[in-house]
């Protein structure tokens, strides 16, 4: 059954899954692209994690990916007709979401030109910590065995960034590295000390 607001919905529905009558808040609720009309969707949250889980959901995600790949124009369409407050918002969630691997993406990017996957990212960041490649998440065991790298290397007339140094570093030892539970984000201080610097210049800025 269809519904014209979501003030109308009612107050519970069975999900015809496991057959329990449930809150409509743990049901899974739709609006009709073509009518813009409220449905309630016959199964409910929990049973659709069951289903939707593991293997099939990163089908899934691949084949919706392939397909707006195939498919730009219609992929497009979806989003035409769609304020750019509401594109604005989609971004800033996103953001939110994957912060800290996003900036690690962008390290990886800026420094060496690596073109790396979101994913991957988040799996740098599940392994080594918000601070990868940079040194403020190695100890100083860990910055003594960059500086000896480094060292070997410049004696050898070989000349190799210090980011892919510390990569390195991160790789071969977890006691060379912060426990990625105990790490901050890098450079918050040194951001910090830049909005105080232009709020004492009488600059303008955006906090962050």
């Amino acid at each position: 059954m269809d519904y014209a607001s979501i003030a109308e919905l009612p107050e519970t529905a069975t999900c015809l899954k496991c057959g329990e009558t449930k809150p409509i808040v743990k049901m899974i609720v739709i609006r009709m692209r073509g009518t813009g009309a409220i449905r309630v969707q016959s199964r409910c949250k929990d049973c659709n994690n069951r289903h939707e889980r593991g293997h099939r959901r990163e089908w899934k995600t691949a084949y919706l990916r392939k397909w707006r790949a195939v498919n730009k124009d219609l992929n497009e369409s979806y989003w035409r007709g769609r304020s750019l407050e509401h594109r604005a918002e989609i971004a800033r969630r996103h953001f939110r979401k994957n912060h800290a691997a996003l900036l690690i993406q962008g390290r990886l990017r800026r420094r060496l030109g690596m073109s790396l996957p979101l994913e991957e990212a988040r799996k740098l960041l599940r392994r080594f910590g918000p601070c990868y490649p940079t040194r403020f998440g190695l100890t100083a065991k860990g910055l003594k065995e960059a500086e000896r790298i480094r060292g070997r290397l410049r004696a050898n007339r070989q000349h190799v960034p210090a980011v892919e140094i510390r990569m390195m570093v991160y790789e071969d030892q977890k006691s060379f590295f912060v426990k990625p539970r105990l790490q901050v984000m890098p450079y918050q201080s040194a951001a910090r000390q830049l909005r105080a610097w232009h709020a004492r210049q009488g600059h303008v800025v955006q906090a962050a």
